[in-house]
């Protein structure tokens, strides 16, 4: 059975491989792992969802996977203080749980970490917990509109 995300990359002519793991991932560490392919620490991304306090308004935020979101930096870009999601805002905004969150798949804003712009391959979730996604990062823009800040500590 195919992924949403392999048809949606498929119809954008975006390379892609989906990496297998032997279970769940929820954190970086398990990513790493449990992954049966080769994953380098330092392509390891991860898409967190952020809500704003007074308006409510949800963006994803696609950042190195052991980066923590500066959340007065976000304020600075967003123009509003931001909380993280709950489980729910998850939910809706990414189809899945959180640690399968996919930026391709996202139905909000995506915001993108200035690390993150400038790298190669990154790897990341597909929204299926049991596969990871690995794609090159100059590709996002083919498939997704994104803003690029500098989002963490």
């Amino acid at each position: 059975m195919e992924l949403p995300i392999e048809k949606k990359l498929k119809e954008k002519d975006i390379p892609f491989r989906l990496i297998e793991l032997s279970r769940a991932a929820i954190s970086v560490e398990d990513v790493i792992s449990i992954s049966n392919g080769e994953i380098s620490l330092n392509e390891i991304c991860k898409t967190v969802i952020v809500k704003g306090k007074k308006s409510g308004s949800l963006y994803g935020v696609l950042m190195l996977g052991m980066d923590r979101i500066s959340f007065p930096k976000l304020k600075a870009v967003l123009g509003e203080e931001m909380t993280m999601g709950d489980f729910a805002d998850v939910k809706e905004v990414a189809g899945v749980e959180p640690g399968a969150v996919c930026p391709f798949l996202l139905t909000v804003p995506l915001l993108v970490d200035t690390k993150v712009e400038g790298m190669g391959r990154v790897n990341c979730g597909s929204g299926d917990h049991l596969f990871g996604l690995e794609f090159n990062q100059g590709d996002l823009g083919k498939a997704v509109e994104y803003t690029v800040g500098d989002l963490v500590k």
